[in-house]
């Protein structure tokens, strides 16, 4: 069971991800402003959510710290490699990173929920929750491809 306050800031989060998409394919004129915003969006979401899995392995002693640093460095470089290469205007490679970064992050928590390396819930939430910052990603990649 996913606790309330999770579906709350878990799914409220990733609504900006469905904006940024819907403000690439809705308003040509205001697409490359949709993109970064959802560019910086996605690279500050990344870094915290690097933080949550670092912080988890503080508050839980039975949690593999080895396994949470790691988890939290890759994902604070992948938001910050992000970040980086938007600003350089580099915004496919960087939507693209991003992609990249939440598949792994639905992937590596929910298995790390399976294992007891993240709370429990995560097992149920991560899919759901990263898909669709996935699809939103995945949908701004294909409008910057078409251009």
């Amino acid at each position: 069971m996913v606790p309330t306050t999770s579906r709350v800031f878990g799914y409220g989060p990733m609504l900006p991800f469905v904006f940024g998409a819907l403000g690439t394919w809705c308003s040509p004129r205001l697409s490359p402003v949709a993109i970064g915003l959802t560019v910086i969006w996605g690279s500050l979401i990344m870094a915290f959510l690097g933080g949550v899995r670092r912080g988890f392995g503080f508050g839980d002693p039975s949690a593999s710290t080895k396994a949470e640093i790691l988890t939290m460095i890759l994902y604070v470089t992948i938001g910050g490699m992000a970040s980086i290469l938007g600003s350089l205007r580099f915004m496919l490679s960087s939507v693209l990173l991003l992609a990249v970064g939440y598949i792994l992050v639905l992937i590596a928590d929910a298995r790390a929920a399976k294992s007891g390396d993240a709370p429990a819930h995560f097992a149920i939430l991560r899919p759901r929750q990263m898909s669709i910052a996935v699809i939103s990603l995945l949908a701004i990649c294909v409008n910057l491809i078409e251009r």
